[in-house]
């Protein structure tokens, strides 16, 4: 289980919340364990997920049943208990009728795709034929209808609900559900999501060494004159043999100035690839040619800082003190210019901490996190300056109960190519 269910509930009593509604594909799968295969084609409402508060209560995930009820199975199983199927209700039952009792249209039938008359059909098949006619009967008309049916099933027609998509629980207000009190909970999703569960953990460690073999590989094969297209291919190639999605490799966010690698310009490599949907951040920096000695001192410096701030990583230090101690450090230690750095955890979301969406502050306050074990962090160190060139150290950890644990290599030196 994904999931962290006790620091759910934690963070739900926190905001009095009944229950979370989640839209959202990546809060779909870290409250069900289930990637909806039509998330990554951008039908964004597609799949729902419901986590009630009581532990009593049934959690949910609304599906459709043409398309996804067989990846069920394998691919993305679920441990929620109460599924709800939707069928293709687009153009195939033109007479819709309604439900008396609760005004519901009434779905197109689905029984499953046909069965070729004598088949031996494998067990798989065996077990999507049969969950096919399991639900056959009960479908919902449309996602949100079966959304609706979730919070009935878990006692929620009149709840305090945080959700991903407010607009959701406005839809189910109109659809016959009044009464429910509608929280925003962008931010609140995240806040569960940055103390990570024992497979959340695994799953990142092993998205941070991909990631870091496809950077590797990709620093590999550059030298004087390389185009950065060059770089991509070989890093994407690379993350992909090993079982990863990568998601960007950049070098400054518009690319190298020159259009290609110019011997004694530094350059820096920030790169994001996943597995099975959770992160790997990386940044490196790279030379081709002799660095000069200021650099070579800018390089040091922000080891330097790396390594202060991570001597002090522990639950119970703030977000703020590690941007703190790092530009202290960095600016003693002679690189006088240097001044921002960002601590952001990291997790189904490069940045998996609240953050302002409104007309929220960013500096301080609710936005200021404290350390926590088994927090995921990445401490993002890039500098650009145009005419001169960039620098970026950046790597991940594990917070720990006395520390940190990395899941990267660490190797933040100035790479001199």
């Amino acid at each position: 289980m994904l999931l962290n269910k006790d620091r759910a509930f934690e963070i739900m009593d926190k905001y009095t919340l009944d229950g979370l509604v989640a839209k959202e594909a990546i809060n779909v799968y870290y409250l069900t364990d289930y990637w909806d295969l039509f998330s990554s084609g951008g039908w964004i409402f597609n799949s729902y997920a419901v986590l009630p508060r009581k532990q009593e209560a049934p959690a949910g995930l609304v599906i459709n049943a043409a398309i996804n009820l067989e990846r069920l199975t394998e691919v993305t199983p679920t441990w929620v208990p109460n599924i709800v199927m939707f069928s293709d209700y687009s153009g195939r039952d033109t007479k819709i009728k309604s439900n008396d009792q609760d005004n519901e249209p009434v779905a197109a039938e689905w029984s499953g795709w046909p069965v070729r008359k004598g088949a031996n059909l494998t067990p798989l098949e065996q077990t999507w034929n049969y969950r096919a006619k399991e639900h056959s009967g009960k479908m919902a008309a449309t996602p949100a209808w079966g959304l609706k049916r979730l919070l009935e099933d878990a006692g929620l027609s009149k709840a305090r609900l945080g959700t991903d998509d407010p607009r959701i629980l406005h839809w189910m207000k109109e659809m016959g559900l009044p009464d429910i009190e509608i929280v925003e909970a962008t931010n609140i999703f995240r806040e569960i999501r940055m103390v990570k569960s024992k497979e959340e953990v695994e799953l990142m460690r092993k998205a941070a060494i991909i990631n870091e073999k496809g950077v590797e590989h990709a620093i590999s094969r550059i030298s004087e004159g390389t185009k950065w297209s060059d770089v991509e291919r070989s890093y994407f190639t690379e993350v992909s043999r090993n079982g990863g999605n990568g998601r960007y490799i950049v070098t400054t966010l518009g690319g190298l100035p020159h259009g290609k690698v110019i011997r004694g310009e530094s350059l820096f490599v920030d790169s994001l690839a996943d597995y099975k949907h959770y992160l790997g951040d990386i940044g490196r920096t790279l030379i081709v040619g002799q660095p000069s000695k200021e650099l070579e001192m800018r390089s040091k410096a922000m080891q330097k800082g790396w390594e202060a701030a991570c001597d002090i990583i522990k639950p119970g230090i703030k977000r703020s003190q590690l941007i703190d101690e790092t530009i202290s450090v960095i600016k003693k230690e002679g690189f006088k210019d240097y001044f921002y750095v960002s601590p952001h955890s990291l997790g189904l979301e490069h940045t998996d901490n609240p953050i302002p969406l409104g007309n929220e502050v960013y500096a301080g306050g609710e936005f200021d996190f404290t350390l926590e074990e088994n927090m995921i962090i990445n401490i993002d160190m890039p500098y650009f300056e145009l005419g001169w060139g960039t620098l970026h150290l950046e790597d991940t950890i594990r917070v720990t109960q006395n520390g940190f644990e990395a899941f990267t290599s660490n190797k933040s030196e100035l790479r001199i190519l």
